[in-house]
């Protein structure tokens, strides 16, 4: 007879076998969950029901039991006009409900990260309805609210700076609307050129973390994790350009620069530009874009008018405000450059599989091609993990540079954007040396996408110390938003290289401009005025950058005067701003730029919240879509039928050009079992369930007791 087992082991059997078929049971759930939880619609022929990958991108998608039915979605409509330094983009999108169902369309739309979004307008036939500014909760419980009352509405949410939320409820059957937003951004100028740069996509997004919960995925891929509990509302379903009616956009862009321009160009899209007296028009050459990709276009001033200066002012119920752009001399390029270290950090996940990895590994042996036997450096490659190509920096020999060069050759794309380790290590972690007469430099090369930003910044505040780091955003869509605070936390400064053909000249713009003197320690004193400027404090300024300030002020400024620190001497200058000239938006601008401003602080304490209420009350006083006010428009009858259900519909976007990154499904990011599938998995897990049960110490009555 065998004897007794200890009661101690008889639990600790109990408690691990007790946990392994918890996990067992708690996947069986979640299979019959994924697989019961899906929509039903009836009233459709087969033929009209597709897989995800057969819809098209732009698409409303209506998930039943059968497939994917695609709500037909009309072109989106994009009109620029532009003044000087500011721009006004008003967006058109349409949409189609050809299908018997009433339907609510949420779809998450990219914006420049420096968008003021102030207006929200639904058009349903011959009725507009204006969107209001409120309290976010306040907005998403008045939409909620008349969307279970059958009331037709929409609501528009900010998830981050440059991603942008709207939900349309209670799209009757036939029915066509139109949404349209507007938003004001700042056109840059640096090195010699006006850049416009109007987001189209974006790239799905690494969400790191566990998720702890389950709740119905309607509109996002993935589940929220403790670092992105927002991660549905950022992860939109995404299909390929080559699918069936891929999505379109036309295009019209006016600029009135106030002087003779030199040209256009848009290095990724095919542009016709004609000219009426003082005012430019472009539009696409074939009449309309593929958004698979970021437009982008540039002009340049014919060298005689190139601005050194400029100044524009709007006044808004008594108060003043002032867009202010400033070219500062910074006197004749160095003529040695001291020794310096310079790490050099890409990007070699999954999401830069293609023309963004090429491009990514193009640039790095351009920047390894400018060091000198004095300078010293590293590489660190990174995916889920990341490699060091040294265990310290080293001198750029030539044997340590052709290492680097067959390194850097053999980079491939795959797995996850786990950016917190290298950027710790490229900051001064385990690849950073004591050797404080070097200028250290960071070159981080990425598409950016990542969905825990906050937490990103905070490691870069902590660890930048006297460091600088320089993005660059590689792809046709990148996260510009995380590229460019990155680089403002990093006191560097951020490059976009958007093709193949683009990686020499951008690399060779950012290299020599890094190699130069910088402007440091910088104040503005507007003279004559009392000012709230922003931004706050003032960057460093490197070869060809401009300053760019926006300001409150209590009256109109006679100058501005700047000062800091140039190679280590005292510098100032100084400007006569005049009467300035009027444009439209510089309040809103300046409103939005003060959001920026108090969120950023909030995340190098470490508080988001300490700044709610300030950016609550800037937003509702500004019309502004903040992350703590939405826009909500809400009809005032209610017209579907309460016996009538509603299908939430996700919007894809169309996955950027040049990528090899598989696309995101619709709902849960692994579910391509199917319906019967999971129900076939479930079952058998349930039967392994039920085998290790009956094997397991406690499993049967009297098992433990022995024989």
């Amino acid at each position: 007879m065998a004897a007794p087992c200890c009661p101690a082991v008889i639990q600790a059997h109990q408690m691990y076998w007790g946990a392994v078929m918890k996990a067992l049971f708690t996947a069986v759930w979640l299979l019959l969950g994924m697989g019961l939880g899906v929509a039903s619609a009836h009233a459709f022929d087969e033929a009209d029901y597709q897989r995800p990958d057969q819809v098209g991108a732009g698409s409303l998608l209506n998930r039943t039991e059968r497939g994917y039915r695609s709500l037909l979605r009309g072109q989106a409509h994009y009109q620029v006009e532009i003044h000087g330094l500011v721009a006004r983009v008003r967006v058109r999108q349409e949409f189609f409900n050809p299908g018997p169902d009433w339907l609510e369309a949420i779809y998450v739309m990219p914006l420049p990260a420096d968008a003021a979004v102030n207006q929200l307008q639904l058009r349903i036939g011959e009725q507009v309805i204006e969107g209001a500014i409120q309290e976010r909760a306040a907005a998403r419980q008045a939409y909620v609210q008349a969307r279970a009352a059958g009331q037709r509405a929409g609501l528009m949410e900010q998830q981050r700076p440059n991603l942008f939320t709207t939900q349309v409820a209670n799209i009757g059957p036939g029915e066509r609307i139109q949404v349209q937003l507007t938003w004001l951004q700042t056109v840059p100028y640096a090195q010699g050129e006006f850049t416009l740069r109007l987001p189209l996509t974006l790239k799905p997004r690494y969400i790191p973390g566990i998720s702890r919960d389950l709740p119905p995925l309607t509109h996002g891929w993935a589940l929220p994790t403790a670092q992105v509990p927002d991660a549905p509302w950022i992860t939109p379903p995404q299909r390929y350009a080559d699918t069936k009616d891929p999505l379109r956009a036309s295009l019209q862009v006016r600029v009135t620069p106030g002087f003779t321009l030199a040209g256009f160009e848009a290095p990724y899209h095919e542009i016709a530009v004609s000219r009426q007296g003082e005012q430019y028009e472009v539009l696409p050459q074939d009449g309309t874009l593929l958004m698979n990709r970021d437009f982008v276009m540039r002009w340049r001033p014919v060298p005689q008018q190139a601005p050194v200066a400029a100044y524009f002012t709007e006044t808004v119920a008594g108060q003043d405000h002032g867009l202010i752009m400033l070219l500062p001399p910074t006197g004749p390029q160095a003529v040695s450059i001291p020794p310096r270290q310079l790490v050099l950090v890409i990007d070699t996940s999954g999401s830069m599989a293609g023309a963004s990895m090429a491009q990514a590994k193009q640039a790095l042996q351009t920047a390894l091609a400018r060091l000198r036997p004095q300078d010293r450096f590293n590489v660190i490659a990174f995916d889920s993990d990341y490699q060091a190509l040294f265990p310290q920096p080293v001198a750029a020999d030539n044997r340590a540079r052709e290492r680097a060069r067959r390194f850097v050759a053999s980079l491939n794309a795959d797995g996850g954007t786990n950016m917190a380790g290298p950027l710790q290590a490229a900051l001064g972690g385990q690849t950073g040396t004591e050797d404080e007469s070097l200028l250290s430099q960071v070159v981080f090369i990425t598409d950016g996408s990542v969905g825990n930003e906050t937490a990103l910044l905070q490691l870069i505040q902590r660890h930048i110390g006297g460091q600088r780091l320089f993005t660059v955003g590689i792809g046709a869509a990148p996260n510009a938003y995380f590229m460019r605070k990155a680089a403002q936390f990093g006191r560097g400064t951020f490059t976009f290289v958007g093709s193949a053909g683009e990686v020499q000249r951008a690399m060779e713009q950012l290299l020599t401009g890094i190699e130069q003197p910088v402007l440091t320690d910088l104040k503005v004193e507007l003279e004559g005025a009392e000012a709230e400027l922003f931004p706050r404090p003032v960057p460093d300024l490197y070869l060809g950058q401009p300053l760019l300030i926006k300001a409150r002020l209590d009256g109109p400024p006679s100058g501005v005067r700047v000062s800091g620190r140039f190679q280590g001497q005292p510098w100032h200058t100084r400007l006569d701003l005049g009467q300035g000239e009027q444009a439209a938006g510089v309040a809103t601008l300046w409103a939005r730029a003060k959001v920026a401003h108090l969120q950023d602080e909030g995340v190098r304490q470490g508080n988001a919240g300490q700044f709610r209420q300030a950016i609550l009350e800037l937003g509702l006083r500004h019309r502004l879509v903040t992350p703590y006010t939405s826009f909500v428009a809400v009809e005032t009858v209610p017209a579907r039928p309460r016996s009538e259900l509603l299908h939430p519909s996700p919007v894809p976007n169309l996955m950027p050009a040049g990528s090899l990154q598989a696309a995101p499904a619709v709902g849960y990011p692994a579910t391509a079992l199917g319906l019967r599938g999971r129900l076939l998995l479930a079952v058998t897990l349930l039967g392994l369930a039920f085998t290790i049960w009956r094997s397991a110490p406690g499993g049967r009555r009297g098992a433990h007791h022995g024989a």
